[in-house]
């Protein structure tokens, strides 16, 4: 099985024209890519880190947040995870390779806006995830890679994380969840496998030490 981990880390990003910044964190990025890269040595995969905003082409012009439809380019990998840059793996994470396979896993997303999400995308709360991680299969890219470019017709809530789950959805593409508190704590911070920085979390950044 051919794998792959994947990040976005755009230093100082500004996406002007709808007056949009990209938060840019420099040390826990730096932190976040280093335990990527760690990460992707221990599971024997290749590691690839996405520097430019118009990487995905389709995209350019966009959110950076569509940038992670990125994962659709890389036709020559079996399996692909996607990491946020605030997203932190630890060195104690399992390997995902090995425990999920051929399956797309992901994490139902928490918290109180989810609700309001999914239903402004006509779908049930319990099958909308977070797209701050993700195992990606080939199966599903292949699915749906030729419907990209309807789908970017329309500005998402949550811009990449909408459009993924608007267009799974429409094609009954379903995930096998994975624990919220072992592998995507976005609403909690910290978890047992990953710590997840997403939005104000970041002001919690110095409470963890990342050293070992």
């Amino acid at each position: 099985m051919k794998k792959l981990i994947f990040q976005i880390n755009v230093p100082n990003y500004i996406k002007t024209d709808i007056v949009t910044t990209y938060t840019f964190h420099s040390e826990m990025y730096h932190v976040s890519e280093t335990k990527a890269r760690e990460y992707a040595k221990k599971c024997g995969a290749d590691y690839y880190l996405l520097t430019n905003p118009s990487d995905y082409a389709p995209a350019t012009n966009r959110h950076l947040d569509y940038q992670k439809l990125k994962a659709f380019d890389f036709v020559n990998y079996d399996s692909i995870i996607y990491f946020d840059s605030d997203y932190i793996i630890k060195n104690n994470a399992p390997n995902l390779f090995d425990l999920c396979g051929n399956k797309f896993h992901a994490v139902p997303d928490q918290g109180k806006s989810v609700e309001n999400l999914a239903l402004t995308l006509s779908m049930p709360r319990e099958r909308y995830f977070n797209a701050g991680f993700m195992y990606l299969t080939k199966d599903i890219l292949n699915a749906t890679r030729n419907q990209i470019s309807k789908y970017l017709e329309v500005e998402y809530e949550l811009h990449g994380q909408g459009l993924l789950n608007k267009m799974f959805f429409d094609n009954n593409i379903q995930f096998t969840p994975l624990d919220f508190r072992e592998w995507n704590p976005v609403k909690r911070t910290f978890g047992l496998y990953a710590d997840h920085y997403a939005g104000k979390r970041k002001e919690r950044w110095g409470q963890a030490n990342y050293d070992n």
